[in-house]
């Protein structure tokens, strides 16, 4: 029997359920020890501000430590100038109202730098669910255009699948998520605001092909 294969898409702007904020904390000294315990200070730190303002310690996780030599070009020459220690923390911040308020502490109080700030919207988002009822629904207003138009009777679904069910002619959109990235701040507040993030969802249903009139018996 023959069938079709329809995408049903579905998008939606949505208010973010958390933020994800990573911050680096790096120092160079002469000596690797001097490096390090630096970075751990300024770590402990981050880590009592943090608490300050309510998170747990499941909230917040450290990404590597890492500590290396550092050379530069001086004089024609590759010189070292010292030991580099670096980190990184994610910080999960559920009241998104207090991004700013990090920021701005984590920059001012232990010299973080802000490498990055995601919008995320959480898995069991009633919106998630809503919308892939809604790219099903436009799965079939698809098929349907397409049979009508071909002068074909729309049957039965047969396959459902959130992956493309044959080979794509080229790359398919990816879901997308919009990031901001902070500024470095002095004592004054970032205003932070996640705004809304594009949600969207795919489905791919396979339709059976009824046949016509004419062919039938």
């Amino acid at each position: 029997m023959a069938s079709v294969i329809v995408r049903g898409t579905a998008a939606a702007t949505v208010t973010p359920d958390r933020a994800e904020l990573t911050l680096a904390l790096t120092h160079l000294a002469p000596d690797p020890a001097s490096a390090l315990d630096e970075v751990a200070r300024r770590s402990q730190q981050l880590a009592d501000l943090l608490q300050q303002h309510g998170f747990a310690a499941t909230d917040w996780a450290t990404e590597g430590i890492t500590v290396a030599e550092e050379h530069q070009w001086k004089h024609d020459t590759n010189v070292l100038v010292g030991h580099r220690a670096s980190t990184a923390l994610t910080v999960t911040i559920r009241n998104t109202s207090l991004a700013g308020t990090v920021i701005r502490d984590s920059v001012t109080t232990a010299g973080a730098a802000i490498r990055s700030l995601q919008w995320r919207i959480d898995a069991d988002n009633p919106a998630r669910r809503a919308l892939l009822g809604e790219a099903a629904r436009d799965a079939r207003v698809r098929a349907a255009a397409y049979a009508e138009a071909l002068g074909l009777t729309l049957g039965e679904v047969e396959l459902i699948s959130e992956a493309p069910l044959a080979p794509a002619p080229g790359p398919q959109p990816m879901p997308r998520m919009m990031a901001a990235k902070a500024m470095m701040a002095d004592s004054a507040e970032v205003a932070v605001s996640g705004g809304l993030v594009e949600l969207t969802a795919d489905v791919h249903v396979q339709f059976a092909i009824l046949p016509t009139l004419a062919t039938r018996g």
